[in-house]
């Protein structure tokens, strides 16, 4: 389809996107690695995501045609029927708990009638929470969504689907335990697309490939609108991922454009907290493509994210936790679907969540524990929503604080000093926070903030982007380059970066390991597949 193609993508070329893009998926492993491979059969599936637990497993999948009588995921002889998850019954979860820990588990999906759809998997459960573990490996990265069909001005918006799942496979031929997507799985802006001309172009160029506008007066799942919302989600997770994380449980935290708008407070648009209808289209993206995070002892169930009739028991969507044993526990935690603009006493999450998040991190009951936010700490790019007020100076093309952010609450400042405070004050372990949003590849040392210092410094770590283009990158669409906050002492151990990567994290009972790797156009597509690490930043256990 060319550039000037005004034509929706048809449901074949969708199911044509998807059925292929495990095969390109696997072009960014090693040559080693392919030589001898056997091809897996995935039949009929477009995509399957899968997480796990100690003791259970939650898949997320969808199929190139509908099913009238449920399939079933086989977990060795024992039969697990699917749950739909769309009107149509293209789409079904498969749930399964009780398992044994630490135990790869060899699945398989046959239809109603028995037959196999695809050829047999293996996934791992994670160790029991009170368990000894020697390493874990995790890829890490961010904003992977987006279109890349399109060029402005001669630039790129989103970078080539090819080189991302060329970058997502070289990720995971380093065979990691555990996939966190920080964000933005989605790009498809409604009421923010308007606001800005450049995005309004982009709008008229994108939007009828697909489909046209959506409907927002109608849910996304409802008729008018569910085959333009399937077309863009399938095209932007299914046809990224395809069944390439099968084996591998996948941790998606939700962040601004999940919900359908860009991050703004403008005379033309406030989009944060999102609006009832981006929350329902968050909501039934996260039905439909990615897993929500299962439960933990640790996480009450009462926490704001669960409790929904349609999910999965037990889950949270918006705050979570992956528990490696004794080793290490990450937590997860949306920044944007529950912020509130209470001046001082405002909230970017809800106060059952800091407590939850500050009670975790104080209890010190496993070796590591990384905050996983989809809010960056430390730094700024002088967005709203940000913990910091940092605003672009126009004269000067930086950060500054002289003037006031339109929209910021200092309240978002102090419940973000708390948790990092929290952090910063643990005995046996040091404080560590892998974010993405910013759409960079970088590490520093956050040492104090305002006139405070920390008693042990805190790790910040910003893990890559899979998915921006060059207009996608902060110093193009904001303006200005993401730098430190002018509110936090900061020793820059390696500098924000504009480019496209992830981060691989290598976790033992003594250490925790960050191995940085970036890549950007021009550089040939081919180096994505010899990538080493451009940074590498190894962090102890205090003596």
């Amino acid at each position: 389809m060319s550039e000037s193609d005004g034509s929706r993508w048809t449901r074949r070329e969708i199911i044509e996107l998807g059925l292929v893009a495990p095969a390109l998926a696997g072009i960014g492993l090693p040559a080693a690695a392919q030589a001898g491979a056997t091809p897996w059969r995935q039949g009929s599936l477009i995509h399957l995501i899968p997480t796990a637990s100690h003791d259970r497993i939650l898949i997320k999948a969808s199929f190139a045609q509908p099913f009238a009588k449920p399939p079933r995921l086989m977990v060795g002889r024992d039969a697990h029927a699917g749950i739909r998850s769309d009107p149509d019954g293209r789409f079904w979860r498969f749930d399964v708990a009780g398992l044994k820990p630490a135990t790869t588990h060899d699945l398989r999906i046959v239809d109603g009638d028995g037959a196999a759809i695809c050829d047999p998997w293996p996934l791992r459960t994670f160790p029991a929470p009170d368990a000894t573990a020697q390493r874990m490996r995790i890829l890490a990265y961010t904003c992977a969504g987006g279109y890349d069909g399109v060029r402005m001005e001669d630039r790129s918006v989103m970078l080539d689907m090819a080189a991302r799942r060329r970058l997502l496979a070289r990720g995971l031929g380093f065979a990691p335990d555990a996939v966190i997507a920080n964000g933005d799985h989605i790009y498809w802006d409604l009421e923010t697309a308007l606001a800005r001309p450049r995005m309004k172009r982009y709008q008229e160029l994108v939007w009828p490939r697909f489909g046209g506008a959506l409907d927002t007066s109608v849910p996304m799942l409802h008729p008018r609108n569910a085959a333009i919302f399937t077309a863009v989600c399938d095209y932007q997770i299914a046809g990224l991922y395809g069944v390439s994380l099968r084996s591998t449980p996948a941790f998606f935290l939700p962040d601004d454009h999940d919900a359908f708008e860009n991050d703004e407070f403008t005379d033309k648009a406030v989009t944060l907290p999102p609006d009832t209808y981006g929350t329902l289209g968050a909501e039934e993206t996260q039905q439909l493509y990615y897993p929500e995070f299962l439960p933990d002892a640790t996480r009450p169930e009462w926490l704001p994210g669960g409790g929904r009739t349609a999910l999965p028991p037990g889950t949270n969507g918006n705050f979570g936790t992956l528990r490696f044993g004794t080793l290490v526990e990450a937590l997860f935690y949306d920044c944007r679907r529950f912020v509130d603009y209470k001046g001082a006493q405002a909230h970017v999450v809800p106060r059952w969540t800091e407590d939850w998040l500050v009670a975790r991190t104080i209890a010190e009951d496993t070796r590591h524990l990384l905050h996983i936010p989809s809010l960056p700490f430390g730094y700024s790019s002088g967005k709203l929503g940000d913990w910091y007020p940092d605003k672009l100076d126009d004269a000067t093309g930086r950060l500054t604080l002289e003037n006031a952010k339109a929209g910021w609450q200092e309240g978002w400042y102090r419940q973000g000093q708390r948790i990092v405070e929290a952090a910063a004050a643990q005995r046996t372990r040091a404080g560590i926070f892998v974010q993405g949003d910013l759409h960079v590849s970088g590490a520093g040392l956050m040492t104090g903030s305002r006139d405070r210092e920390f008693p042990r410094p805190v790790h910040i770590i910003q893990t890559g982007t899979l998915g921006s283009g060059d207009t996608a990158f902060p110093s193009q669409v904001r303006g200005v380059e993401t730098a430190a906050s002018q509110m936090v002492t900061m020793q820059e151990l390696m500098k924000p970066v504009e480019k496209n990567g992830f981060t691989i994290i290598d976790v033992t009972p003594e250490t925790v390991k960050f191995s940085l790797f970036t890549w950007r156009p021009p550089q040939p597509v081919e180096e994505i597949d010899t990538m080493t690490p451009v940074f590498v930043h190894e962090v102890a256990r205090p003596a």
